[in-house]
């Protein structure tokens, strides 16, 4: 792909983040999307074929980018100090970016009528695992022998996690995380150790 259609995708996929994240799903349309990149809806079409494709372009960047911030994490941050700071990631996240979270959770749901869209998020459940499991080899220091599941654990409760902090303004989100915490910090331990 051209560099000019990189860019002109890019701006897309943004314009649609930031319609979505304001109206949702079901209250946006393409033609909304269009204004606020500055483009006809015509382009829109060019690049994705319909809602649901440009929805799951702009759940697949921010998990992208996520990835990408994580691997960082983990290459930058002391092993000792590993742990607490992949734990307060998800949590600020939830605070700080709950669109990211509403956002995800609108695609789930079409997901679950949608085989295109299934192997889509499928895809984005793979990588958060993945990324979550470099995470626990990188805190444990080495592969752990259920590292896989311990990291499809997780992903279940940091995405839980979230969605009962969105439902919930009274949810005690951080109390949750430092349970987890504690949890996830004993199983590792416990691995490391070869028990």
């Amino acid at each position: 792909m051209k560099t000019r259609e990189k860019n002109a995708r890019a701006k897309l996929i943004e314009a649609a983040y930031k319609v979505l994240a304001e109206k949702g799903y079901e209250n946006c349309s393409i033609k909304d999307i269009a204004r606020e990149a500055g483009v006809s809806p015509g382009l829109v079409h060019y690049y994705f074929a319909n809602k649901e494709e440009l929805l799951a372009a702009v759940v697949k960047e921010a998990t992208d980018a996520y990835c990408r911030e994580m691997e960082h994490m983990r290459a930058t941050v002391a092993g000792d100090r590993l742990a607490d700071a992949a734990l307060a990631e998800p949590l600020k996240r939830t605070r700080e970016h709950a669109d990211w979270y509403k956002l995800r959770y609108e695609l789930y749901v079409l997901a679950l009528r949608n085989p295109t869209i299934r192997s889509g998020v499928k895809e984005l459940f793979t990588k958060g695992r993945e990324g979550i499991e470099g995470t626990v080899q990188a805190v444990a220091g080495k592969p752990l022998s259920n590292g896989a599941e311990l990291s499809a654990i997780l992903f279940a409760c940091f995405e839980g996690l979230a969605l009962q902090a969105l439902i919930d303004p009274d949810f005690d989100l951080e109390g949750a995380y430092r349970v987890l915490g504690q949890m996830a910090k004993q199983f590792v331990q416990t691995k490391s150790e070869g028990k």
